[in-house]
């Protein structure tokens, strides 16, 4: 076999491993799009019922140095879409999902000077708003600052479609707790059962929505350690009691919701 043969043997075996990763693309990116149009379809059609329903949120978060608060209200769902070209057919790339869990009441926290700067950058950090005011000695030096926090926790998830590897990545920021959370799936996991496990997530429930997870989950820690709360100090504030959800009906998220709007016999 001479050089021209060798070159034209390569040549074959390029063309091939090209033409395979051409069709795993191609694959890849119809799952990928049927995945994403789905959950698009899906949380939109259980957004425009939560934000008439307005659930108690049975989730309790705990704010590093504070302690836990519970008894929030979830409004103002909302979902939005971009798309793009590839091979001239728009697909999905990305969903951006937003909401909102409040509570009328505030927390009132007082840290001392040292202590001051690593509290505000918490609040920052996790979205919080707040006001404060310094406590002066008779020198004018701040020795303590007093923050009043309002307990409006902007929540929210972005749904990626990774159109390379051909997976669907929701990030999760504020939603099991501060901070964010990843939860990697494949397009075909992104099932019926998988969306609804997803929508308790969201509406604070319990939910098995890790179980089809295909990758361990990521927690990634802040800059200023909100998740290492082994050490965190007795709360200075104590939350409301958190309100009973109601029982699930065996007919699902949807049906519990729509059970609202029933006219009564």
């Amino acid at each position: 076999m001479g050089l021209l043969d060798d070159l034209k043997k390569e040549a074959d075996t390029l063309k091939d491993q090209e033409s395979v990763r051409t069709q795993s693309l191609k694959a890849n990116a119809a799952s990928v799009d049927r995945a994403l149009r789905k959950t698009f379809q899906y949380l939109n059609e259980l957004f425009r019922q939560l934000n008439v329903v307005k659930p108690a949120c049975a989730q309790v978060y705990v704010l590093l140095t504070v302690g836990k608060i519970s008894g929030f209200t979830q409004i103002d769902y909302r979902i939005d879409y971009r798309t793009s070209q590839r091979d001239n057919m728009e697909h999905y790339e990305n969903l951006t999902v937003t909401f909102k869990r409040t509570k009328p009441e505030q927390l009132t926290v007082k840290r001392d000077a040292e202590h001051i700067e690593r509290f505000r950058d918490l609040l920052w950090q996790n979205n919080l708003r707040f006001t404060s005011e310094p406590t002066r000695n008779e020198r004018r030096v701040v020795v303590s600052e007093t923050f009043l926090i309002s307990c409006d926790i902007i929540c929210g998830v972005d749904v990626v479609g990774d159109y390379e590897t051909g997976a669907i990545r929701f990030k999760l920021k504020n939603v099991e707790d501060f901070g964010p959370s990843l939860y990697t799936l494949e397009p075909d996991a992104v099932t019926d059962q998988a969306l609804e496990e997803l929508a308790k997530l969201l509406i604070g429930k319990d939910s098995d929505f890790r179980a089809f997870n295909r990758r361990p989950q990521i927690v990634a820690p802040t800059t200023t350690g909100q998740f290492a709360r082994s050490n965190a100090k007795n709360a200075q504030y104590v939350a409301n009691p958190v309100p009973t959800p109601e029982a699930e009906k065996k007919t699902g998220l949807f049906g519990s919701f729509k059970s609202v709007f029933k006219k009564p016999d």
